[in-house]
């Protein structure tokens, strides 16, 4: 009798098994619509403060250069949640952000209100990659999602070359990730950087980042003070040290660079940069290196270490740590609040002392 039950239930279960399936919640491939890019402007209409746009990809067979083909659709509202459910209306497939690489912030949004509510819907979105880079728009986000360069394989491709060092890696562009700039924004003792991209002649140019303090911008660095800043900051490889002579300019290719960051206590803190740089002389007057091998060298160095000092106190006269000099010190004193405290009060009129060794491997290749 037992055994007749469970031949019984075995029976009912293979007969529901065979019954046709429901239909589910996920919706077919082509029925969706691929966010390639995102971008959060400020707009004109104190009702509708938000403007997001998109760049949605569209599907083709080819995969060659600026054969990628796309959609831009702007939507105005109250929030960047509403921007997006309004967009819905204005397509006729479901908005799909898992492939989503790119979110552009508008420099005036930046300017006037700040990326704090941005960042909370990113961070709230289950389908959002925290690999995501994030840049600023100058002289918004709209012209950049509608640039559409000319060397473009399949959409968004551009950027994401760009940043992750797949295609160009040039020594004055930063990268940075969703991640990385919410641990920035609640990070006691780091301020949050964001490279920005400009629109020129149908091509990106992302040669300058943007030092931020916990809500807006404060700092625009030149190219030349962004390469300083991406060498000692990110150990960007690949870069130049120049310096003008007496016979002409000398340039440094720089194949490796490591550098170290140390307080040194007392009754004004002194931040301690070590920077070691290695490279070959990519460029000089004839015979120079002859001359003085060690000698050019730490002229190098010396270059190098003033300009980075100049860079610093720039910096620390805004106000703004993107090194993470304070997460430094609260890790030498316990982290208590009321050593935060103290080294907001101390932190600008810290002393800084860059220590460069320039290692030069010789000429290059001279035919």
């Amino acid at each position: 009798m037992k055994r007749a039950g469970i031949r019984l239930l075995l029976l009912a279960s293979f007969s529901w098994s065979l019954l046709p399936l429901g239909g589910c919640q996920l919706k077919d491939i082509d029925k969706r619509f691929f966010v390639v890019s995102a971008g959060f402007d400020v707009a004109d209409n104190p009702a509708k403060p938000y403007r997001v746009t998109l760049r949605l990809a569209l599907t083709s067979s080819k995969l060659e250069a600026g054969a990628s083909h796309t959609q831009v659709e702007t939507m105005d509202a109250a929030s960047v949640a509403e921007a997006v459910r309004h967009l819905k209306a204005n397509v006729d497939k479901e908005l799909e952000f898992g492939h989503c690489r790119e979110f552009v912030f508008g420099r005036e949004m930046l300017e006037q209100k700040g990326f704090q509510e941005v960042m909370e819907w990113l961070a709230r979105r289950r389908d959002i990659q925290g690999v995501s880079n994030v840049m600023i728009g100058d002289p918004d986000a709209s012209s950049i999602l509608e640039t559409k360069p000319l060397s473009e394989r399949y959409p968004g491709n551009a950027l994401f070359l760009t940043f992750g060092n797949e295609g160009t890696e040039a020594s004055d562009t930063v990268t940075e990730y969703l991640f990385d700039l919410y641990r920035r924004e609640y990070e006691t003792g780091l301020d949050p950087v964001l490279p920005v991209v400009r629109s020129v002649q149908h091509a990106y140019q992302i040669n300058r980042v943007a030092l931020l303090d916990k809500e807006k911008i404060r700092l625009i660095l030149s190219p030349e003070e962004t390469q300083i800043y991406n060498m000692t900051a990110n150990d960007i490889r690949k870069s130049v040290l120049a310096m003008p002579t007496a016979e002409g300019r000398l340039v440094m290719a720089v194949t490796k660079v490591r550098s170290r960051v140390s307080v040194a206590d007392g009754g004004i803190p002194k931040v301690v940069l070590h920077v070691r740089a290695t490279g070959f002389l990519e460029q000089s007057p004839p015979r120079l290196l002859e001359r003085d091998w060690d000698g050019l060298e730490r002229k190098l160095g010396r270059y190098f270490s003033e300009k980075t000092v100049e860079l610093l106190e720039k910096i620390r006269d805004q106000n703004i740590d993107p090194y993470g000099f304070g997460l430094h010190y609260l890790a030498n004193h316990y982290g208590r609040p009321s050593t935060w405290e103290k080294w907001k009060e101390l932190y600008p009129r810290v002393k800084f002392e860059v220590r460069t060794d320039v290692k030069i491997q010789g000429t290059g290749l001279i035919r």
